[in-house]
C-alpha cells in the first residue's frame, strides 16, 4: 500500500512580533504544498528520501544515510529531524513501533524562507503515515501532533504553523487559542529575499529595545494588536470584495511600517515591499520574523506585474493564493 498526502505552506498575515507579547495574530495557508508518499518497507526501519527540497536555484536531495547538496545548504538537513519525529509519533499512536516505513518527499515550499516548510513536511508526513497505518485522525488532531513534533525538535513552538498547515484557510491566534475564520479569496504574491533571518535573534533584539524604552515600544505593539483585530473584522465582514481588499491593503502597509520601526525589516525586504506597491499592489509587508525571509503583496488585478517587479528588485516571486484546504490525502494505492 502507498499513500500520498500533501500540506500547505503558511504566511503570517498580521501580528508577527507583537504576538510574542500576548497580542493576537492572523495566519493563513497558501497554495504552495509539500507532498509525502508513505509505504511499508520490510527492513523494520524508517527510511526518508527527499527529492526537490526547494531552495531557489538549488535542489537538495538526501536519504537517511547520506545527504547530497548541489550547494551547501544546511537548513534542508533539518527537514530530516521533523520527518523522523513525525513518523515515530504516528507509529507510537498506532502501536506499530516495529513497522518499517519509507517516506518520499517533494516540496514547492522554499526551505528556511519563513513559510512553514518544517510544519508542512511534518503535517504531510503524519497524514500519510497515519493513513498507511490505518489510524483515523482528524486534521485538527494531525495539527496537534504536528505541534508536538515542533516542540520535540525545536524545544518551543506556538503551534501556529502546524495548525494552519493541517486545517487550512485563515486562523486567528491569541494566547494559545485558535479560531478558524471564514474563507475569502486573497490573490497574493510572496517575494523571497533568498536569505533568512534568525527568529530567535530578531525576537531578542525587539525585546532588548522594549526593555530599554517600553514607553515607546508598548504603543507600537498595542497598535499591531489593533491592526489584527481590525483585519479579523474585515475578513468576517460581508463588505464587498473590493472594499475588503482596500482595507486589508491599508492595514498591511501600516503593519509593515510598524515592523520597520521595530527594526526587523532589511534593505532587501523593503525594496521588495516598495517595488510591489509601485507595480500596483494594494498592500505589501514583511511576513514572519524579518531580517530576511519573505514579504507578501495583495495584488488582485496584477499578480504577474507585481511578480515581475519583485524579480527586478532581486527577489524570487511566488504567485499564489490562500489555500482553503489544509492537509489532503491525495492518493491511496493498494
Amino acid at each position: 500500500m502507498r499513500v500520498l498526502a500533501s500540506a500547505p505552506a503558511k504566511i503570517i498575515l498580521f501580528g508577527e512580533h507583537s504576538v510574542v507579547y500576548g497580542k493576537p495574530a492572523i495566519a493563513a495557508a497558501i497554495d504552495l504544498r509539500t507532498y509525502v508518499w508513505a509505504e511499508f518497507n520490510d527492513r523494520g526501519a524508517i527510511k526518508i528520501e527527499a527529492k526537490d527540497i526547494r531552495v531557489p536555484g538549488l535542489t537538495v536531495s538526501f536519504s537517511e544515510d547520506e545527504i547530497y547538496f548541489e550547494s551547501d545548504y544546511g537548513k534542508a538537513a533539518e527537514v530530516l529531524s521533523y520527518v523522523r519525529q513525525a513518523i515515530e509519533l504516528v507509529r507510537e499512536e498506532a502501536d506499530a513501533n516495529g513497522k518499517g516505513v519509507t517516506v518520499s518527499i517533494t516540496s514547492q515550499i522554499p526551505v528556511g524562507a519563513g513559510l512553514g516548510s518544517s510544519a508542512a513536511v511534518a503535517v504531510a508526513t503524519i497524514g500519510a503515515v497515519s493513513k498507511l497505518l490505518g489510524l483515523e485522525l482528524t486534521n485538527e488532531e494531525i495539527g496537534k501532533l504536528g505541534h508536538k513534533v515542533e516542540l520535540l525538535v525545536q524545544g518551543a513552538s506556538s503551534g501556529i504553523d502546524p495548525t494552519v498547515s493541517a486545517i487550512g484557510g485563515f486562523i486567528h491566534y491569541e494566547k494559545g487559542n485558535f479560531e478558524h475564520l471564514p474563507f475569502m479569496e486573497l490573490p497574493i504574491v510572496v517575494g523571497y529575499t533568498g536569505s533568512s533571518g534568525s527568529t530567535k535573534e530578531l525576537v531578542a533584539m525587539v525585546r532588548g529595545t522594549y526593555e530599554e524604552m517600553p514607553e515607546v515600544i508598548e504603543p507600537v505593539l498595542v497598535a499591531m494588536g489593533k491592526i489584527v483585530e481590525k483585519a479579523r473584522g474585515v475578513i468576517i465582514s460581508d463588505l464587498d470584495e473590493e472594499l475588503r481588499f482596500a482595507q486589508l491593503g491599508r492595514l498591511m502597509n501600516i503593519n509593515h511600517g510598524l515592523l520597520d520601526a521595530l527594526g526587523v525589516s532589511t534593505k532587501k525586504l523593503s525594496e521588495l515591499v516598495y517595488a510591489a506597491r509601485v507595480a500596483g499592489a494594494i498592500g505589501a509587508k514583511i511576513t514572519g520574523a524579518g531580517g530576511g525571509g519573505c514579504m507578501y503583496a495583495l495584488a488582485p488585478e496584477n499578480q504577474s506585474e507585481v511578480a515581475t517587479a519583485i524579480t527586478i528588485a532581486g527577489g524570487t516571486p511566488m504567485i499564489t493564493r490562500i489555500s482553503r484546504e489544509g492537509l489532503r490525502i491525495e492518493e491511496v494505492l493498494p
